[in-house]
């Protein structure tokens, strides 16, 4: 019997080269609609915690937010938790990202694909919670 490939979440590297040990941070579409269907890996992102520090400020820099499943204030990121953000608030981020000149190209061609994969992800769903393992 042929064995199917496990799905994995698809990773987004800058700088990073050690082990996969997965200290980092996941992005997954959120969607507010209970009806929507689950969430798969291969439409998830994941970013390493070395190379979260290059987008770090352009997302914090959207705090305080309202969280959009409980209407209450959250006063700043959570390394260690989820952050549900709307829409609304990534084409903030996605703006600071167009903001960013940078004489490496590497870092440019890692917001780019950061920023095609966010683009991608709003044309369906109603933002993207960011979930950090610190």
């Amino acid at each position: 019997m042929a064995r199917t490939s496990k799905s994995k979440i698809p990773v987004l590297l800058y700088r990073y080269e050690g082990p996969a040990r997965n200290i980092g941070f996941t992005f997954s579409p959120l969607y507010l609609n209970e009806d929507t269907s689950q969430v798969r890996q291969e439409d998830m992102l994941f970013i390493y915690d070395e190379d979260f520090e290059h987008i770090r400020p352009a997302i914090s820099h959207i705090f305080p937010i309202t969280d959009p499943w409980s209407g209450e204030t959250v006063q700043a990121f959570d390394p260690c938790w989820n952050n549900p953000i709307a829409k609304e608030a990534w084409q903030t981020i996605v703006a600071d990202f167009k903001q960013v000149n940078s004489a490496d190209p590497d870092l440019q061609m890692f917001l780019d694909k950061l920023t095609v994969w966010i683009r991608k992800v709003l044309d369906h769903a109603d933002g993207i919670e960011v979930t950090g393992n610190l």
